[in-house]
């Protein structure tokens, strides 16, 4: 019995070490790299779907990274043939229900957000998107640097199996 009675006194009277209290550790964002290996133009539902998924991981806090790679890289190829400063995406409008669904996950307006695909990519990129093209694509397709549209910094293979590295997640179009 002294003993229990000794020992609570001795709980009472030392004194309470502070608990440290548990410091939020911050989570580095996830890096989504979008790899655009296909044609984004008016014919087909990926030039709806890549700046949903870019936007979507925007809205998440995520950082994005987009690639122009393999055939992809004619979304970003100037001109006609008679010339011009148009890419394939610049002559595809977005539709007002579609703007509207970005703008949502945007946190603007459907006004705030352009009305074709080529300027809502250069729209994505001031917003933190990391926007290049595979160097050695663009000469394949016989792309000089004069024909193609500079919101992609054009890259070597070696950024490229970098930026592959580094992605936390990887979607492919």
């Amino acid at each position: 019995m002294k003993a229990r009675a000794l020992l609570a006194l001795m709980v009472l009277l030392l004194p309470a070490s502070p608990v440290p209290a548990v410091e939020a550790v911050a989570v580095p964002p996830r890096t989504y790299l979008v790899h655009v290996k296909t044609l984004l133009n008016g014919d087909t539902d990926r030039t709806v779907l890549v700046p949903q998924v870019i936007a979507g991981a925007l809205k998440k806090g995520h950082k994005v990274v987009v690639l122009f790679d393999a055939e992809g890289v004619l979304s970003l190829k100037m001109g006609r043939w008679f010339g011009g400063h148009s890419t394939p995406i610049d002559r595809v409008e977005i539709a007002a229900k579609e703007r509207l669904h970005l703008a949502g996950l945007l946190g603007t307006t459907a006004e705030g957000i352009p009305e074709i695909y080529g300027s809502l990519l250069h729209f994505l990129k001031g917003r933190g998107v990391s926007v290049y093209v595979n160097k050695q694509a663009l000469s394949l397709r016989g792309i000089d640097d004069e024909h193609f549209d500079h919101v992609a910094e054009a890259v070597e293979e070696e950024r490229i199996a970098e930026l592959l590295a580094a992605a936390g997640t990887y979607v492919s179009y």
